[in-house]
Parts: structure tokens; sequence; C-alpha cells
């Protein structure tokens, strides 16, 4: 007599998930502290964007009182919020530079041609302790725009023209050909260029304009793309090496120039409201094993 077994295994694979991060600012401002800078110089970096339509984002997090800065709008008014992306040269703007800063609770983007520049802010208020998703779209021909939680916050046309960093440029400054993060690249004057306080995560550079109208915000961690140069999970934990994890080469990191009482920027697991990527195979594996007994 035979008998069959017939054994269904229903495998629901665990997904693991890595822990998460983001980053804590607390706006020292000197030092060359409590920040992440970027190396942009270099004629294969692919950071250096600003030579065509580009777009910054990132998700913020900051707290009432903390961030004291002001923007009047207009010209390089931005320098004078609490910055949180310096990418300003020192002196004559050459091909020119950007920034980010909250003015007001509000954020500030500033474009430089090395000609004229302009600052547009928006007039949303950002400074309640909750997350939010900040981007910002500059065009060649000059137009600029903010947008928050996926709505336009501010546009204006701005200067035309190239506004990335000119490989071998000449300068006294040593933090000219960086990107940075939570500071004032030069730490100048802390009173008159403030530092930002609070949390960024999610930070994508991209070489196109991804936002033309009102959008829905991400709901899950960035992948990367075709145009996108910069994507930076800030997962990392530890160390000093901020990761790029986009799929353009070559690839620049950054840095984490740790310091100041407190000491920032600290990895936290206070997180934006997004699904991490799990990795490890998905779905259900359904597996029949049939075995016969004599």
């Amino acid at each position: 007599m035979s008998r069959f077994g017939i054994f269904i295994f229903l495998f629901l694979p665990a997904v693991v998930l890595a822990q998460s991060y983001s980053l804590r600012f607390y706006g020292t401002g000197t030092g060359d502290i409590d920040r992440v800078k970027f190396r942009i110089d270099g004629a294969t970096n692919l950071l250096n964007v600003g030579a065509g339509d580009c777009t910054l984002e990132f998700w913020l997090k900051a707290l009432p009182h903390e961030n004291l800065g002001n923007v009047s709008g207009g010209g390089d008014s931005w320098t004078t919020g609490n910055i949180i992306v310096d990418r300003d040269v020192f002196g004559a703007g050459d091909y020119g530079d950007f920034g980010i800063a909250l003015g007001g609770g509000c954020i500030a983007f500033g474009a430089h041609n090395g000609s004229a520049g302009t600052t547009i802010v928006g007039t949303t208020v950002l400074t309640n302790g909750q997350w939010h998703h900040v981007a910002v779209t500059r065009t060649v021909d000059g137009q600029m725009a903010i947008w928050i939680d996926g709505t336009n916050d501010a546009s204006a046309a701005g200067p035309a023209g190239t506004i990335a960093y000119r490989n071998g440029r000449s300068t006294s400054w040593p933090n000219d050909p960086y990107l940075v993060l939570g500071a004032e690249k030069h730490d100048y004057d802390v009173s008159a260029y403030p530092s930002f306080h609070g949390w960024l995560d999610e930070l994508r550079i991209s070489t196109n304009n991804r936002y033309s109208a009102n959008f829905t915000p991400p709901s899950q961690e960035f992948l990367p793309d075709a145009v996108t140069v910069g994507l930076f999970h800030f997962d990392e934990g530890g160390g000093t090496i901020v990761s790029n994890a986009a799929s353009a080469a070559p690839l620049t990191h950054g840095l984490r120039r740790v310091g100041g009482a407190p000491a920032g920027p600290v990895y936290s697991t206070d997180m934006p409201p997004l699904l991490p990527e799990p990795w490890g195979a998905g779905g259900c594996i359904l597996f029949l094993l049939m075995r016969k007994r004599a």
C-alpha cells in the first residue's frame, strides 16, 4: 500500500529592515563643525549642479524658537536666514552660487549668476515641530520655485545661466569648493549668517526640474534614477562618511563634521513619515513536496 503525504509550506519571508536615521543639527556655526560637507569641484563631480536645470529636496523638521534668522527677500538675502544648504562662494561669483535657509520660519531660496542675484521666500511656516517635505527647483532660464509638502509656496524669475561652481576657481577660502549642509560654510559671522537648528533627512539632488505643478509628497525613501546625482539617506548611524546612494558614477560622498555643545550633527531616530525600502525576497513562495511511502 502506498501513502502519499503532501506537505505545503507557505513561506512568508521576514522583511529585513535596517535601522533608519535622520541628522540633527544644533546651529553651532563655528569651527567647521556641526555640518555635512560635499566637495563639488573637479571636472567629473556630478554634485556640481546648476549649469542646467536642477532640483534639491529633503525632509526637514524644526522646533519653534530655534531658528530666528530673517530674510528680506531679493538679492543674496537668503544668507541672513538659518542656513540649511550653502553652495555660496566668497567674493566675485564667477559662474554663480545658491543656497537655502529658514527666514521667519519659512524657506528662502537664493541664486546668483555672478552678475545678479534673487532670493524668493515662501509663506508656509515650518518651525512647528512637524516633518515637512521641501523642494526647490531652478531652470537654466532662471525660473525658481519653492515647494512645501507638494504645494508651490513661492516662484519667480531669477538670474539666468549657470550657477555651478567654476572648476579651477582661484580662492583663498578653503570651503568655497563645497556644498555644506546645516551651516554657513565659511563660519564668517554666526550672528549675521546663522546656522540651521533641526533635523534633515532624505536629501536628493537631481539634474532636472522635477516639479512644475503641485504633487503628492513622497511616501517612502527615495530611489535613485537617471537624473539623481546625489541621494543621501543619512542611515549610517555612525562614522564620518555620509554615503551617496545615487546610481550615477562617479559618486561623491559627504563628510560629517561633528562638534559643538551639544555635538552635532548627531544621528537621530526621529524620522519623517516614510516607508523604508525593504530588502529581501518579497511575496509568498508556495512549495509543494510530495513524499511517497511504501
